[in-house]
């Protein structure tokens, strides 16, 4: 083998993905390592760093038992956005990281929003700053752990961890550190009010790259390690929702991309650094040239909701024949309507304590009914994001990612409920693979998408006006249920 190969590496919440691509990303090597993280207590979500060095170590080391280490130019990295690590002088990790689903700082929120939004400098920041955010994971240490805060040299994201002990470097990236609650968008560096604020030492801020920089190479520790004889450049990488707009196009064609994983994700770029009110903006700076704002909003139950309908409420594992059930003819007639926001919301209505609802049901209602509705909630909940943060121009469509694009009826859902067509790139475009251009990017110094295979799937216009009674309904009922969930409290 003697073509170019470019890795990259996928720091996930509860696997690391291990992939090898050509310039023409087609996929040579790839593979998922599972691991779980720790919840100590209850709201807690933990988890000791160095088990993502091990397993990111274990799968270069497969990876270079097939692949010739001198054909590797370069290693591209992503992963979750927000877990935060805490480093000492060494460069080791004083305590567990704290991950980006972490609620122990919930009681803490209010506190740290009023003080935010007292400086008119840092308010902007009052609007994002969150459970698991890095600002408030920080505070949280500080406050009840203060003999560790002591020992702080740096806090990292995720990604960055791997980083250090992959090359010894201490650096992040502009989409880690625009959504850490720590950065000012306005001048696009770490936020001076905000150290002064909360009296954190600047000296605990890494230096943050574009997401394509070259910021070091494999350590020759690493490469004993890895059993190879050469060192290889390592890049800043991004956030895994900047790196799977990357692999979509979505930067290259600035259409939205809506990624149906753990969480459903709204992501909107522009090029025009244009800073929203809604919806976390997040530099993506995939070059020291580039300024492209994408701002992005999260369903936090996104298509877990599937797989908790069928699994733990029907108790199936059939999907595709329970959507094969569901009549044709009772799409957009449905009137049985599920409320998707499960696990708390952040971007619209910024409440950790909402939860799901069905509304609409009667006797007859069946199960048809009620796996419609789940289907349809969350399309509903995603075009409530969209049009709550779109840019001034129609998109021209919407580019479909994740585990839920693999179902046709739920891609025909979202083409009629949002009213344009769906795209879907037939070939694997993950996260992982987004990190892999950016090591193309760094190395090469450009990357032009190869021509992949698509399908575009058009909405009905008769299904279109359907699902936008059905739309204006969902929205009645979302805010009667805020209404009562604002007095019940």
């Amino acid at each position: 083998m003697s073509a170019s190969v470019y890795v990259g590496l996928d720091i996930g919440t509860t696997s690391i993905k291990v992939a090898a691509v050509t310039k023409q990303l087609e996929t040579i090597f790839e593979r998922h390592y599972a691991y779980d993280y720790q919840t100590p207590h209850n709201g807690w979500a933990e988890i000791e760093p160095d088990t993502w060095i091990k397993i990111t170590v274990n799968g270069l080391k497969e990876l270079f038992q097939q692949i010739p280490a001198e054909t590797v130019k370069g290693i591209g990295i992503t992963g979750q956005m927000h877990t935060t690590v805490f480093v000492d002088k060494h460069g080791f990790s004083v305590r567990p990281a704290i991950m980006w689903n972490d609620n122990r700082t919930k009681k803490a929120l209010p506190a740290i929003k009023q003080v935010l939004k007292s400086h008119p400098k840092s308010a902007h920041i009052a609007k994002i700053v969150s459970t698991g955010s890095p600002l408030a994971s920080l505070l949280w240490v500080k406050e009840n752990e203060p003999q560790q805060f002591q020992r702080i040299n740096k806090f990292l994201i995720a990604k960055d961890y791997v980083k250090l002990r992959l090359t010894g470097t201490y650096t992040t990236d502009y989409c880690d550190a625009s959504t850490s609650s720590l950065y000012d968008l306005h001048t696009n560096q770490w936020s001076k009010e905000v150290q002064e604020l909360f009296e954190l030492d600047k000296e605990l801020f890494p230096a943050i790259r574009p997401a394509s920089a070259v910021i070091g190479e494999l350590t020759n520790e690493i490469c004993e390690r890895l059993m190879i004889a050469k060192t290889i450049p390592v890049i800043s990488g991004t956030g895994d929702n900047v790196a799977s707009a990357i692999v979509s196009g979505s930067f290259e064609n600035l259409q939205p991309l809506i990624s149906l994983g753990t969480s459903g994700v709204v992501a909107i770029p522009n090029r025009m650094q244009q800073l929203k009110s809604k919806g976390k903006n997040v530099a993506a700076r995939i070059t020291e040239e580039d300024n492209a704002i994408i701002t992005q909003g999260t369903v936090q139950a996104g298509a877990k909701i599937n797989s908790w309908w069928l699994e733990k409420i029907l108790q199936t594992e059939d999907y595709a024949g329970e959507q094969q059930e569901i009549p044709q003819d009772l799409l957009g007639e449905n009137e049985v309507f599920f409320f998707p926001h499960m696990n708390g919301e952040k971007t619209l209505f910024a409440d950790p304590e909402l939860r799901g609802a069905f509304l609409g049901l009667g006797l007859e209602t069946g199960r048809p009914e009620m796996y419609l509705a789940v289907l349809e909630g969350l399309a509903f909940g995603i075009r409530q994001l969209f049009e709550a943060m779109k840019n001034e121009e129609q998109p021209e469509y919407f580019t479909i990612v994740g585990g839920g694009a693999k179902s046709e009826l739920w891609i025909r859902i979202f083409a009629n409920s949002l009213g344009y067509p769906i795209k879907r790139v037939l070939t694997s475009q993950e996260a992982v693979h987004g990190a892999a251009i950016l090591a193309i990017i760094g190395v090469e110094g450009s990357f032009t998408f190869p021509e992949n295979e698509a399908q575009l799937i058009q909405p009905d216009p008769v299904l279109i006006e359907k699902y936008n009674q059905q739309y204006k309904k969902y929205l009645k009922l979302t805010q009667l249920l805020m209404r009562f969930g604002g007095d019940d409290k």
